[in-house]
């Protein structure tokens, strides 16, 4: 899309790509993926912690970057990404999706970074639902198959045809949408609601 002066619009919900994502976390020293960002950044909000950059930058910091604090650049990019990412968890049209490679990039390196995603939602999950005992018997169920994919092995391809391996992965990308959306729906947005319900009693 083009505004009336020929300059491209960016869609505010749409993330930026995986590779300026990259860039970016490598300029800034940071020791982790995109996907791992991402990743921790949606199981954050899909286990109810509330969608502020004050609240979720410090543990970026933590778990991301050995306790160090984010450049500024860094804060700013990222801060909009948790931003796009709850807004993107909300949405009623299940549009949500994963900061992954691109279909570019080579189909190991798009699992890889698919498992590191998994693995870094589960870590954010588990912060603030560390007893999932109170939660629904979906949201365990969805914690247990996220809990499998991690043990995906991404460089050991089936010995079929690239285009089953290629439906394959998006079948297993499509599952996890479909199982953070579970916890962002039954837990994330009952316990930010709560959240806020408690700040504007006090």
């Amino acid at each position: 899309m083009k505004s009336r002066f020929g300059r491209k619009i960016m869609d505010p919900n749409a993330l930026r790509s995986y590779d300026y994502w990259t860039s970016l976390l490598d300029q800034s020293h940071l020791m982790a993926s995109a996907a791992e960002v991402h990743g921790l950044i949606a199981g954050l909000l899909s286990a109810g912690v509330n969608a502020e950059a004050t609240q979720i930058l410090p543990v970026l910091d933590d778990f991301l970057n050995d306790g160090q604090a984010l450049s500024h650049e860094a804060k700013t990019e990222i801060s909009e990404l948790i931003a796009q990412t709850s807004a993107s968890l909300a949405q009623t049209d299940y549009s949500f999706a994963l900061l992954l490679p691109s279909d570019d990039d080579s189909l190991p390196e798009r699992l890889e970074a698919m498992v590191e995603w998994a693995q870094s939602f589960l870590v954010g999950f588990a912060i603030q639902q560390n007893d999932l005992s109170l939660c629904s018997e979906d949201v365990r169920d969805a914690v247990t198959q996220l809990t499998e994919i991690t043990h995906i092995d991404p460089f050991a391809l089936d010995d079929t045809s690239s285009e089953d391996n290629e439906e394959s992965y998006y079948l297993v990308l499509e599952h996890i949408r479909l199982l953070v959306l579970t916890c962002f729906n039954e837990v994330g947005q009952k316990f930010a609601k709560a959240e806020v319900q408690n700040k504007t009693l006090h």
